[in-house]
């Protein structure tokens, strides 16, 4: 079922709030600002139901307070690119520099701060949006779909479409805030990606053309490893980070397929979150400076983590990396999953 369950005026527009319930009452809220995710309940072993993202407390708050990227739909590039500028069909674009010298998430005219429009479709959630040309100095006329659904398998599916009347680039993302448990931060939860490369990055984040291999290194997850056993590595990147935020080359069998990539376990609630994608990347991002942040609660550091689906950082400029090139024409579409259980 989805209904609409708020609706408010900001900045000449009209945001509102859907929320999608499936038959096991599992809930999450879609905010049209931002196309965002602001709440998620999910079972405990108990059976009890808990929200498992890190967020504001009101709709409001996400346009009213300092910006923030909780669990929005994040274009038209996801993650960096060095330099805030990029060459395509021998033409240099300059983008938004709003990361130091850098460009993240789209820039100051990011996706995040754009209000989409909502259809419900059956027990599907539409939010549609189209970027001009030039719009943070990106080429062509971007129309976006992102698609949401609550599965009765208790999965939020994320389905993204796009189309381009000029060759561009284009990376979407999520960046849900995700704490299944019920402690303050995630240290003590469990975490699987099945990745056994990163890609190395500057002391600005920004990854160069290159992989490094971390079978034994403080950034393997691939056997499972509690976040807090590496967080506090003295190795440089993780140091410099005060914990993670790294891109991880998913092994995939394939190009294509929708895939398993990682598991998030809380023990002790019991709550299990397993995520799947077609894309060849993922984000790991561990909250590592949101002490004092006032949301739902006051925030400690590593209160949460998001696990961002994508084409690699700078790919623009890195031909080793998949490209994120996005022809004239062509349809952008790819899918995540993140899939809540419990394991007693």
């Amino acid at each position: 079922m989805i209904e609409k369950i708020k609706e408010f005026e900001r900045n000449g527009k009209i945001n509102e709030v859907y929320r999608i319930t499936n038959k096991n009452g599992c809930e999450l809220d879609i905010l049209t600002y931002g196309a965002r995710i602001i709440r998620l309940t999910a079972p405990d072993k108990d059976g009890n139901m808990g929200d498992v993202i890190v967020g504001y407390e009101k709709a409001e708050d996400y346009i009213d307070k300092s910006r923030a990227y909780y669990g929005a739909l994040i274009g038209r590039y996801g993650n960096r690119i060095g330099g805030s500028k990029f060459t395509l069909n021998g033409k240099t674009y300059s983008l938004q520099a709003n990361n130091g010298k850098n460009s993240l998430h789209g820039g100051f005219d990011g996706f995040d701060v754009r209000t989409f429009d909502a259809e419900v479709k059956g027990e599907k959630l539409v939010l549609s949006y189209t970027s001009p040309d030039g719009e943070g100095g990106y080429p062509g006329t971007l129309k976006v779909e992102c698609t949401y659904q609550y599965t009765d398998d208790n999965e939020v599916v994320i389905d993204y479409f796009a189309t381009c009347n000029k060759d561009t680039v284009c990376n979407l993302t999520n960046h849900a805030y995700f704490n299944i448990g019920n402690d303050d931060t995630v240290l003590e939860q469990e975490l699987m990606i099945n990745a056994s490369r990163i890609t190395p990055v500057d002391d600005e984040l920004i990854p160069h053309n290159d992989f490094m291999d971390i079978a034994g290194t403080p950034y393997s997850f691939k056997n499972g490893e509690l976040l807090k056993t590496n967080m506090f590595s003295s190795d440089h990147m993780i140091a410099n980070c005060k914990g993670f935020d790294f891109n991880y080359c998913l092994d995939r069998k394939g190009e294509k397929d929708i895939e398993h990539f990682a598991y998030v376990l809380d023990k002790a609630s019991g709550r299990r979150m397993d995520c799947y994608t077609d894309q060849p990347g993922v984000q790991l991002y561990t909250s590592n400076t949101m002490k004092g942040t006032v949301g739902k609660k006051v925030y400690e550091n590593y209160c949460a983590l998001c696990l961002e689906t994508q084409g690699y950082p700078n790919s623009p400029n890195c031909p080793a990396y998949p490209s994120t090139v996005l022809k004239a024409g062509e349809p952008y579409r790819t899918t995540t999953i993140y899939k809540f259980s419990v394991q007693k």
